[in-house]
This record gives structure tokens, sequence and C-alpha cells, in this order.
């Protein structure tokens, strides 16, 4: 609840250094882009020159083939959903690729690159089952091949691509998660870290710009804390803030996330929730953290601050305003919630919403 900690989170992101930190912190997503945005400009000069030459049918396959990847891309830049907009971008390349291959005579040597671009985007089982039907197709027709030979010489050198692909998209997707967990979490309790809050934040102030989606931010402050660690040691203290955590992710819904700030300061963050919605949620929370947090003394309470986002507000300023919001709980006597209310005004307005429980 100090001033110093809003600004780790920075004002003003502009919507290309919100792209940039979605790019750095999102590999997956990174990927989608560079391969969905190489092989568009390759495959536009292909549907260009093929319409030139009167070949309309394979200039709009491949003309198909560049807006369905770009869509995709596009899909997974707005909602985040990077495994579905993956899958559907290979499954798109995948049937193109076959239809170019066994219909139209393209070569079948673009299968090997399709291949490992598949194990690439898509989640592991869809991989493997556009891989197999790839190398079934094109394997099973003769016709592609000058002889037998070929054709054997095909299958096994697809198999080999396939299968180290596989290898290689199973070991760094494993390296990914650990990297992630290392980077990204409090590893005392397992709540995301700064570095995830602030990421997260600046995707939902993104989010509220572009498509006007609600959300909100709440500041869970520990009440007295410090006592708890005075009079029985940093272990007790530690089992409180564990404690805590996992009463709030029990408690919240799937699509929130949960950060440790610092100290006993906590974030959470609720996208897609509307003002009305906001002291309800903290309610029910707060209802769990009576009923379960217990400390060596007994009950422990926790302060609420919580603050809605608009499409005029940055990272910063929301964040501030709910730790604005936080500090009122406070003066109010602890173990309330304080909702930070806009009043178009220059000043916000903090209204308590809940009453003082011990």
């Amino acid at each position: 609840m100090t001033k110093e900690n809003t600004k780790g989170i920075g004002t003003g992101t502009s919507l290309g250094a919100c792209a940039l930190e979605r790019l750095k912190s999102n590999t997956h997503l990174l990927i989608l882009s560079i391969f969905s945005i190489v092989a568009s400009l390759a495959l536009t000069p292909f549907a260009i020159y093929r319409l030139v030459q009167g070949e309309v049918i394979v200039g709009l396959i491949d003309g198909l083939l560049v807006a369905a990847m770009l869509g995709n891309l596009a899909y997974a830049w707005k909602t985040g959903r990077t495994v579905l907009a993956g899958n559907l971008i290979a499954i798109v390349l995948a049937t193109g690729a076959l239809f170019m291959i066994l219909v139209m005579g393209m070569s079948y040597l673009w299968s090997f690159s399709l291949m490992i671009g598949i194990f690439l985007m898509a989640s592991r089982s869809m991989s493997v089952a556009l891989s197999l039907l790839v190398i079934g197709a094109v394997g099973s027709t003769q016709e592609v091949f000058a002889h037998r030979v070929e054709q054997f010489t095909y299958i096994a050198v697809a198999v080999q691509v396939a299968v180290f692909s596989l290898g290689f998209a199973w070991q760094t997707s494993r390296q990914h998660r650990q990297l992630d967990v290392i980077a990204n979490h409090d590893p005392l309790t397992g709540a995301g870290n700064r570095r995830a809050l602030r990421r997260e934040i600046t995707a939902r102030v993104e989010a509220t710009r572009i498509s006007g989606e609600p959300s909100a931010l709440a500041l869970i402050d520990l009440d007295h804390f410090k006592k708890v660690n005075d009079r029985h040691g940093h272990d007790a203290g530690d089992k409180v803030l564990v404690d805590l955590a996992r009463i709030v992710v029990d408690t919240v819904r799937a699509c929130d996330s949960f950060y440790r700030y610092g100290g006993e300061e906590f974030v959470l963050v609720m996208p897609g929730t509307p003002p009305e919605g906001i002291a309800p949620a903290l309610e029910k929370l707060q209802e769990a953290i009576h009923e379960r947090l217990r400390g060596p003394d007994g009950m422990v309470t926790v302060s609420i601050g919580a603050a809605g986002l608009n499409a005029a507000t940055d990272p910063g300023e929301w964040l501030s305003r709910a730790d604005r919001a936080l500090y009122a709980a406070k003066s109010a006597g602890r173990d309330r919630i304080c909702i930070d209310e806009e009043t178009g005004s220059s000043k916000p307005t903090s209204v308590v919403v809940s009453a003082n429980f011990v």
C-alpha cells in the first residue's frame, strides 16, 4: 500500500509497447506471429502470380490460406487463446497443402516444412494427428512420386521429420513451462509475481481500450500481519501467506488471476467484471477468508481496496486507485472492502461496501 509500489507498473503504456511486452512474455504467440506473417509473405506472391497467369482456382486457394492464417492470428492477439488459434492455423495449412499437392500437383517437398510448422504451432495431439494425415495421404498417392523408391523414401524421411519435430516441440514446451514458473511466480505462495502482474494489467487495459471489456482489480492486504511474524516467527507468517493464496485461488473464478505484490500485499485481477459485480465477488472472497484463514492467535483478516477499469485508465492509474481504496479501508478500521468509484471529477470517491466483521 505504498506509492512507490504503483510506479513499477508504469503509466501511459502505448499499444506498441503492449504488443512488444506480449510477444516477449508469450512464446507461443510469438511463434504464431512469425510463422503466419512469414508464410503469408511467401504465399502472397504465388497467389498474385497464379491469378495473373489465369490460374484462378490456385490463386484463390493461396489467397484464402493467407486470409485464414492472418485471421486466426488476429483472433489469438485479441483473445489470447493461442492454442485454439494455433490448431486452426495448422488445420487450414494442412488442408490447403494436401489439396495443392494431391490435386494441383505442387511438390510434396512442401509437406516437410508444413509438419515442422504444425508441431510448433498446434497442440501435441493435433500435431500428431495432422502429421499422420499428411504422411498417409501424400505417401499413399503413388502419382505424386516418380517411382516406388522415391515414395518409400518420402515416407521414411517424413516420419523422421515428424518424430524429431515432436521431440523438439515437447522438450521446448517442457522447458518453457519450467522457466515460466521461475520467472512469473512467487516461490512461496505460487501466486504470480510483479512481472506477471504488470503483463496482466497491461493486457487488461489493452483489451478494454480495444473492445470495452470491463475488468476489476483488488489489492488485498493482511491486517496486523507484522504481529504474527514478531510473536511467532516468519515460519508462522509464511504459513498464513500460503494459506491465504490457497483460499483465494479456491474461491475466485478460473479466469481470475492472483499475484503477490510485496510482503503481505496481493493483487487479484478479475477480467470481465463490471462495476456492479465487484462488491459481490469480493464479499464472497472475504467470507471465505473469514471462515478458513487462521494464524497462531486465531482468525486473520484482510482489508481490500478495489477499482474498476475504463477505456481512459492506464495501468499505473488503475493500480493507484485500488491502492487509495485500500488505504481508505485500512483507515476505516480494517477488515473491510472499499471500492474506488470514478465520479468524473479529478478526485475519485471511495465507498466502503462491507462493515467490520470482527
